[in-house]
């Protein structure tokens, strides 16, 4: 007899292994014992330590599924004593272990048998993660402590070289230490699965390099990690043996980054996350990854023109082995199947460039509108626009305006054609005793025109507009006229328009620009055949005396509303 296996007891009464029960096992060469579901509620040290050493033939051990008490690290010091055993299994024991917690980190020796291969400690631990350093570790290869409570990751194992198959699923990694598989050198396979790595990635600094010193990887299990994103440079390893990811049932939105030498890769599992489409990168990078299977199944998929590049994809690969499974969202928020939506591909992509032409016509129809409309309103308030923003150029280059006491009394806009007789009517002016400001004389050097024109009416307590019909057809003449309504109607200074109407035109052949203002400016009438001897010269430059004279220095009072 070599192989025993005792299980699931009849009985719940709990008992204890003692030396009595196991001496008659260590008589028998037995190569293999199972333990299984016997409420075994503890082990004697001693009976199992003289088991230990007798059994010399012993190559596989499992005691799992009992309800043994606190003895979980006096049972492992006498494991160094089994001389042949290949394989121990001790799984979901030691139960009360889970009302305690460990103390801080430090450094903890096991010493196993010289010959084993495979270590299960499954379901027993509860403790934070310890600086582990096996002794006799070197014919290791399996290890596997899955389900337990380990509250935190920050440590790291030593002694274990050569093991290939390492199993931390079910682990609590919201801290994580990034050398912690750094003993792992040889290391094959790496199941992860629900050990909450995504808090860990995140609350560790250079996450990237979590696998850095596994480069023989061949299967990555990390599925029910939630983790949002991959930790940038995690498979940006030559990972030249990695056949198989699994990366289901986190929270991913893109596809993850893989190193270009990675060749033998077969399938990625990305099940259950939240990705909606591939970009174009993602899928570049599928094509240069070889013939690999992609599963998709459980996402958020949409189906809209916006993936629509996507969608073409997925109906010309074969590397989506589940796309019957696959669903989508359409832009009218309706779920259907992604083969539905690919069997009419054609008709998909016709309705999405109608869409699209239609909305450019929409764009650029609104583009047009909105063009002549600006041009429209710009035009029709140049000179408001240019006002303003000669004033901001102005305030720029520190501008600074004439609030109460001004340089001229007057300052007289003309046309160029009048010259001669504007030279005539200044000098008459000036003899009265009044400042005018005339650009042949005034006008600073350097300055544009436009610049010179506002800081003319600036400095002017009146403008004198002498009307011509040359200056009628002046597009100075007109420039000027609005910079001087927009400049009244700004400052509110409505009644600093004076004009002299020298040529006969009648009021209705105004410009609009004067009509506009016509009850609130003065105008006084050159004399002229049609007015004497009612209008002389003398009793024009008097009235135009009376309009240039500050108020409280008028003598006679005058209307603004009618031709003086």
């Amino acid at each position: 007899m070599t192989n025993i296996e005792i299980a699931y007891s009849r009985f719940d009464n709990e008992f204890i292994l003692n030396r009595n029960r196991l001496q008659y096992l260590w008589s028998i060469c037995l190569k293999r014992l199972t333990l299984h579901y016997l409420y075994i509620k503890d082990i004697s040290i001693y009976a199992m330590q003289v088991f230990s050493v007798r059994s010399t033939c012993l190559e596989y051990l499992e005691i799992s599924k009992n309800i043994l008490l606190d003895r979980g690290g006096s049972f492992f010091t006498i494991l160094q004593n089994f001389k042949n055993l290949k394989v121990l299994k001790i799984t979901s024991n030691w139960h009360h272990l889970r009302s305690k917690r460990s103390q801080p980190s430090r450094l903890y020796s096991l010493v196993l048998p010289q010959t084993l291969e495979e270590l299960y400690i499954g379901d027993n631990l509860a403790a934070d993660m310890v600086n582990i350093n096996f002794i006799n570790g070197h014919n290791l290869r399996v290890l596997s402590l899955k389900n337990s409570e380990i509250w935190s990751c920050e440590g790291s194992f030593a002694g274990i070289i050569n093991v290939e198959y390492f199993d931390m699923s079910g682990w609590a990694c919201e801290k994580l230490s990034i050398n912690l598989l750094y003993g792992f050198p040889n290391l094959k396979i790496l199941k992860a699965s629900g050990s909450l790595l995504g808090y860990g990635f995140v609350n560790t600094a250079g996450a990237g390099s979590f696998l850095s010193k596994n480069l023989r990887l061949q299967d990555i299990n990390l599925s029910s990690n939630r983790i949002n994103s991959v930790p940038t440079g995690l498979f940006l390893r030559q990972f030249e043996h990695l056949s198989s990811v699994n990366m289901s049932h986190n929270n991913l939105t893109i596809f993850p980054m893989f190193h270009a030498s990675i060749k033998a890769l077969k399938k990625i599992d990305l099940a259950f996350n939240s990705i909606t489409h591939f970009n174009n990168d993602d899928i570049e990078q599928v094509e240069k990854l070889g013939e690999v299977d992609i599963l998709l199944r459980g996402n958020p998929f949409q189906c809209s023109c916006k993936t629509l590049q996507f969608l073409k994809w997925l109906a010309q690969t074969n590397r989506v082995p589940d796309i019957l499974d696959l669903t989508c969202v359409t832009e009218k928020g309706s779920r259907r199947f992604m083969s539905e939506v690919i069997s009419n591909l054609k008709t998909f992509v016709i309705s999405c460039k109608t869409k699209f032409w239609l909305s450019f016509a929409v764009s650029i129809t609104s583009i047009i509108v909105i063009t002549i409309i600006i041009t429209v309103v710009i035009f029709r308030y140049k000179y408001a626009v240019e006002y303003f923003l000669l004033r901001l150029n102005m305030k720029m280059k520190n501008y600074k305006e004439l609030w109460q006491e001004y340089t001229y009394d007057a300052f007289i806009s003309y046309s160029h054609t009048d010259a001669e007789w504007v030279k005539q009517f200044h000098d008459k002016v000036n003899s009265m005793g009044f400042e005018l400001c005339l650009d042949a004389k005034d006008f600073i050097a350097g300055n544009s025109i436009a610049e010179n024109v506002i800081n003319a009416i600036d400095s002017s307590r009146k403008v004198i507009f002498i009307i011509t019909h040359d200056f009628l057809q002046s597009t100075w003449g007109s420039y000027e006229m609005e910079m001087t309504r927009m400049h009244a109607f700004q400052k509110g200074r409505e009644d600093m328009v004076i004009i002299v109407v020298r040529d006969k035109i009648k009021v209705t052949d105004m410009p609009e620009i004067l009509k506009s203002m016509w009850f609130k400016i003065t105008c006084i009438q050159w004399p002229n055949d049609d007015n004497l001897p009612y209008n002389t010269e003398e009793i024009f430059y008097e009235k135009l005396k009376m309009s240039l004279q500050k108020k409280e220095e008028t003598a006679l009072p005058y209307s603004r509303n009618s031709v003086i």
